[in-house]
């Protein structure tokens, strides 16, 4: 380090500087000067020492400014880092690990609370963006304007001046916020617009490529030299070379092996590498960039800004600062005092693992290209296999009414707002208080993972998701019982924390609410929804109380968590295991995913039902009440839903008389009708065998064809007829997206699928038949290979009274 650098800092402040505050000083100094020489043009023909002397009172002022954030953050460190290791000291014997899940988990609900609490600022934008073919398509005139605003250039449409300044405010709130928790977020001196970039694309270009592609999009006038001249070509190159190794290779290029993530992600300050950051022209520039090497359409990189940001506020204010060294004294304290980190709920995974799904650690891909492949062909699986999932998810109905039920919620409310939630007034209100459709904001995906990811493959998984009404009866239900379970906590803070009855002081608590907060929020006026007090976000925010942030986002955290145990949706348990603590792009980690492909649902239903069914901390009768009613209405619904699907298939209702049809209705309710695959039949539900349940429809779609080779050799050799066109025929259908979609199957199967399967295996269709007769005893109103009404007619008016 140069000495005048220091000598110079010191004199501004006043005093020698310490060790720690000379280590990387010369860094400091070197950016001070390039940022004096870009924005005051007479600095430029000031003397060296004058330079020197301008950076030095720079470099003083930052050293006291971080001098005394570092305190703060320390504080705030330690403050947070007691209460953990409080959460290990008080928990029973042999049970810490699971109480530091469960405090895992409330941090992962906060972080739901502070995301939906920002989203619902930005409605219109997104709305407004997000506008063509089932809102899987970007409206790019929408898109262009908006990115105009955000630079400040006037698009003359009103709906962009509104979205952008929505934007603008929620962006710089979130910084505001996040730095108030002890991060060290700066800000740009121009409107801020992420900037996605996609690894894959900028990798396929090439460095040369990249670099020729993007030095004429960049602001010139951005970039300067410590002594005051503006950068070369030459040097923009070599820093574009230098950036286009870090975006290649997602960062990799600077990670130290064995190195313990840092805290931030990447979202605090980092003066030092300030030269390498990428400032685009402008609005046009900025469109040219996205279109070449964004990772993201506009919407999708403002969506993906606000849900990093909203966990980095999330783990900050319930871990501090550096949630990395809180998380670690937590698991150091619970293995010092001789128990285990692995939790039994989570089939052997431990804490470590918990914690990294949380923070997104898994998902960080290792090998871009590797990711997005495999992420591509598990979506053309949703879309091929998914169309007749909103058949099965009229148990939802049960689920619903159970956990209004433990959370005392009024039933004819609950009937009512579910009629409501289909229209537009309810959507409106929900929007706006936060409760905004998971399909809205590109959140979880039921039935398949954590994130179908973007790309045409994951624009194609989305639409059969939206073509097969999955979407909207998951959005209306889960609206429904959300605006419900608002309403609840509204009549619910009219009572002090005493007067609530022992259950709900339970709930509360488990969802980490105090006494105190609960005496905050009775200071709240509800805001007055159709007759019903809903305690919003806007209604706390309204009221002055100290921490109104903090309490909205953990109202709106719990009430969003449970809407997913009524409309069952993947916990932090369930990704947990989705995700195994293996690592997105590597190939252990792409087998497990594509092996739990499927399996979120029937994961969910135990993870949030079945383990609240047994957990101890309620009353054994409320257990015994929750589990039964859980029990009969899954059981109920589950016939429904199979009936259902087999109606769309042609075929008979099962056999109520047979006890399997009851022991599969069950398992179909449960959300584990993988488990009847295994027991009662040969073939799951999407034509598979065996190994298609267990290892993923990916492997399984290869067991099938090589058992439908090894099938028709062993029929040749026996005088059987073989059925291998037949099958193999059905195989590429079952992988052919739309030709699941329930509502089409039936007809399309009879139009065109089962007379090319009776031609390329005579009596294939026959033979069909007479093995739904064999397992359920089952008959087809519809007979296979009949393309006409008239059987459809006739099952219908037979079934009328």
């Amino acid at each position: 380090m140069r000495a005048e650098c220091i000598n110079a800092a010191g004199k501004a402040i006043g005093r020698n500087l310490t060790r720690a505050e000379a280590e990387g000083i010369e860094k400091r100094f070197m950016t001070a000067m390039q940022e004096l020489a870009r924005k005051d043009p007479d600095w430029r023909s000031k003397s060296q020492a004058q330079k020197f002397r301008d950076a030095g009172q720079i470099a003083a002022g930052q050293i006291l400014q971080e001098a005394q954030a570092k305190k703060v953050r320390l504080a705030q460190s330690a403050v947070q880092q007691a209460r953990w290791t409080d959460v290990v000291q008080n928990a029973p014997k042999g049970k810490a690990a699971n109480a530091v899940f469960d405090e895992i988990s409330r941090v992962e609900n906060y972080r739901k609370g502070v995301e939906r609490d920002y989203f619902r600022q930005l409605v219109d934008a997104i709305s407004a963006v997000n506008g063509r073919f089932l809102g899987l398509v970007e409206d790019a005139k929408v898109a262009k304007a908006l990115v105009d605003e955000i630079f400040g250039r006037d698009s003359g449409s009103a709906i962009a001046k509104k979205a952008a300044k929505a934007w603008l405010d929620v962006a710089e709130s979130m910084r505001v916020r996040f730095n108030a928790a002890g991060g060290e977020m700066g800000k740009l001196d121009y409107s801020y617009l992420p900037q996605p970039h996609d690894q894959v694309r900028i990798l396929r270009a090439g460095q040369q490529q990249w670099v020729d592609d993007t030095l004429p999009l960049l602001d010139r006038g951005r970039y300067y030299n410590p002594d005051g001249t503006r950068m070369t070509d030459q040097q923009l190159r070599d820093m574009l070379r230098a950036a286009w190794e870090t975006l290649s290779s997602n960062g990799a290029n600077k990670m130290t092996p064995g190195a313990f993530g840092g805290r931030g992600s990447g979202l605090l300050a980092n003066p030092a590498g300030k030269t390498r950051q990428i400032h685009l022209k402008g609005p046009d520039e900025y469109m040219a960039y996205m279109q070449a090497y964004g990772g993201r359409s506009v919407l999708g990189a403002m969506q993906s800004h606000i849900g990093r940001m909203a966990r980095d506020i999330a783990l900050a204010e319930r871990m501090g600062p550096n949630w990395q060294q809180t998380f670690r004294l937590t698991r150091d304290t619970i293995l010092k005092n001789g128990e285990g980190t692995h939790l039994a709920v989570l089939g052997g995974q431990d804490i470590d693992k918990a914690f990294g799904t949380m923070t997104g650690q898994f998902n960080q891909a290792a090998h871009g290209r590797f990711a997005e492949i495999m992420q591509g062909m598990r979506n053309l699986q949703v879309a091929a296999k998914l169309g007749g999932a909103v058949l099965a998810s009229v148990t939802d109905l049960s689920t619903t009414v159970v956990t209004a039920g433990f959370h005392r919620l009024p039933m004819h409310t609950m009937a009512a707002n579910i009629v409501r939630s289909f229209g537009k007034d309810a959507i409106e209100f929900a929007n706006r208080a936060g409760l905004m459709a998971d399909s809205m904001l590109g959140d979880l995906n039921r039935w398949a993972e954590s994130n179908i990811g973007a790309g045409w493959t994951g624009r194609l998984a989305q639409g059969t998701m939206k073509l097969s009404l999955m979407n909207a009866w998951t959005n209306s239900l889960r609206r429904a019982f959300s605006i419900t379970m608002m309403g609840g906590m509204g009549r619910m803070v009219q009572k002090d924390w005493a007067q609530l009855s022992k259950g709900d002081r339970t709930h509360l608590t488990k969802a980490g609410f105090t006494a105190a907060e609960w005496s905050a929020l009775r200071t709240v006026t509800p805001e007055m929804w159709r007759g019903q007090a809903m305690l919003t976000p806007e209604a706390i925010r309204a009221s002055g109380i100290p921490d109104a942030d903090k309490l909205a986002a953990k109202v709106l955290g719990y009430v969003v968590d449970e809407s997913e145990y009524a409309v069952v949706n993947p916990d932090l348990a369930t990704r947990t295991i989705q995700q195994g603590g293996t690592q997105k792009g590597t190939a252990t980690g792409e087998i497990w995913r594509s092996a739990m492909l499927f399996k979120s649902f029937p994961i969910a239903m135990i993870t949030r039902h079945w383990r609240r069914t047994f957990d101890d901390s309620l009353d054994p009768a409320q257990r015994l009440a929750y589990g039964a009613g859980l029990m009969v209405g899954l059981m109920t619904m589950g016939y429904v839903a199979m009936s259902m699907k087999d109606l769309a298939r042609g075929k008979d209702p099962k056999d109520t008389s047979d006890p399997r049809t009851w022991g599969a209705a069950f398992l179909q309710g449960g959300g584990a009708g993988i488990i009847g695959d295994f027991l009662f039949s040969d073939q799951n539900r999407f034509g598979g065998g065996r190994l298609a349940t267990a290892a993923g429809p990916l492997l399984g779609d290869l067991d099938t064809a090589v058992g439908i080779a090894l099938d028709s050799v062993r029929d040749l050799a026996s005088g059987e007829p073989p059925d291998v066109g037949a099958r193999a025929l059905r195989l590429a259908a079952g992988n052919t997206p739309g030709a699941s979609l329930w509502y089409a199957r039936a007809a399309i199967d009879r139009a065109i699928l089962h007379d090319m399967q009776e031609y390329l295996s005579p009596g294939y269709l026959a033979r069909m038949q007479a093995r739904a007769q064999r397992e359920y005893g089952q008959d087809f109103f519809w007979a296979p290979g009949r393309a006409g009404w008239r059987q459809v007619w006739d099952f219908v008016s037979d079934s009328l009274p």
